[in-house]
């Protein structure tokens, strides 16, 4: 571990070192490519009320960086995601959960809607120069737009604790989030790079509205997490 450690110190003084009197342009670029859930916002466990049973998806977006000094940079996102929808086992899996939890004799679940969020982030970033390659390091603050969340409607026949047909309403609350980024660009010509980016994403996700619950018995989200990695291909031109 310690070995590792010296190594990457040594890699890092060396980069910096060849860059030091580099003046890195600024930058703005197109980028797509996957957006991956995490932890609670991928999982779909019917008794974690913080699983998302979010997908692997689509993202795509604008991202590029003001460099105030040298290889110092403010560097901003604005990227659309897509995490897909609940799908048919996964309302099955929420049906069943429901028909044990309120001694029901069947219980039908219905999901409409997707996570469909927009994320806008600022924050500084260093940039290490070595010929014809750049790698970007971030870190990152600002908002998600959620512009919907799956919306589950609920109906059991059969239970004596929860009579009226209940809803999981669709979210589109705009909330906090930050992420880490690491980027790597090569200058193809003068004033174009084409570059591999990853980013953690990471958010406490939107509160969560449930309409005409009875009784708190079994599934019930009230908050969404939000956390995701990222990995885009991008073309980026220099300003």
């Amino acid at each position: 571990m310690k070995r590792n450690f010296t190594l990457l110190s040594i890699a890092l003084i060396t980069l910096m070192t060849v860059s030091a009197n580099a003046q890195v342009k600024n930058y703005l670029g197109f980028f797509g490519g996957a957006s991956v859930p995490q932890g609670d916002f991928a999982k779909s466990d019917y008794s974690n009320n913080s699983a998302g049973f979010a997908k692997r998806g689509l993202t795509f977006g604008l991202d590029g960086a003001f460099y105030f000094y040298k290889h110092l940079a403010i560097g901003a996102t604005i990227s659309y995601q897509d995490n897909g929808e609940l799908t048919y086992n996964d309302a099955l899996n929420i049906a069943t959960g429901y028909t044990n939890s309120f001694h029901s004799d069947v219980s039908t679940v219905t999901a409409v809607n997707r996570y469909h969020n927009v994320n806008i982030l600022l924050g500084p970033q260093y940039s290490f120069e070595y010929h014809k390659f750049i790698l970007d390091l971030r870190a990152s603050a600002g908002i998600i737009k959620n512009y919907s969340t799956p919306e589950i409607t609920t109906v059991l026949n059969g239970s004596a604790e929860q009579t009226e047909t209940f809803y999981q309403r669709s979210s589109t609350a705009t909330v906090f989030g930050y992420a880490g980024n690491v980027g790597l660009r090569w200058k193809f010509s003068d004033n174009w790079c084409l570059g591999i980016h990853g980013a953690y994403i990471n958010s406490q996700g939107p509160n969560i509205t449930n309409d005409n619950r009875q009784v708190a018995v079994g599934r019930l989200v009230t908050r969404q997490p939000i956390k995701e990695i990222q990995t885009t291909f991008g073309l980026t031109v220099n300003l």
